[in-house]
């Protein structure tokens, strides 16, 4: 009787999480539409710093706008998973490329010199944005 007890018991929690993980999947729409809203961030993002890199920035204020578009494109990735888009790994290295050069900017590098220093790597995050987006076709 407890062995059988035991058994419902497992094969109703086998059951109840089951159902609970079904609950929580997302349909390939729903993923296309959240990897869509998180291009969309990540753009807005991207520009952001596009448009900080004028001549009263100071690069504290890069390093920052680096974190944010840092924070939109982890969102990005993790939508991207879902989808499995094609395109993800040369966002991977456009933006590994990008931080690498906002981290490896020289304190003494004037903003000028800063922005001139990441409109490669910026170039590089826009180009393979552009091609997820087309993807995506959001």
């Amino acid at each position: 009787m407890r062995k059988a007890i035991q058994i419902i018991t497992a094969v109703s929690l086998a059951a109840s999480l089951g159902l609970s993980l079904g609950a929580c999947s997302s349909s390939p729409s729903e993923n296309k539409a959240a990897a869509c809203q998180a291009n969309t961030a990540f753009v807005e993002a991207v520009t952001g710093v596009q448009n900080s890199l004028d001549s009263s920035s100071t690069l504290a204020e890069i390093k920052a706008a680096r974190d944010t578009v840092k924070t939109a494109y982890t969102e990005l990735d993790k939508q991207l998973d879902k989808v499995g888009s094609d395109q993800v790994k040369a966002l991977e290295t456009a933006w590994k490329d990008l931080d690498d050069a906002v981290s490896g900017l020289d304190d003494n590098l004037t903003v000028p010199e800063a922005k001139v220093a990441l409109e490669d790597s910026l170039a590089q995050v826009k180009n393979a944005q552009d091609k997820i987006e087309s993807g995506l076709t959001c």
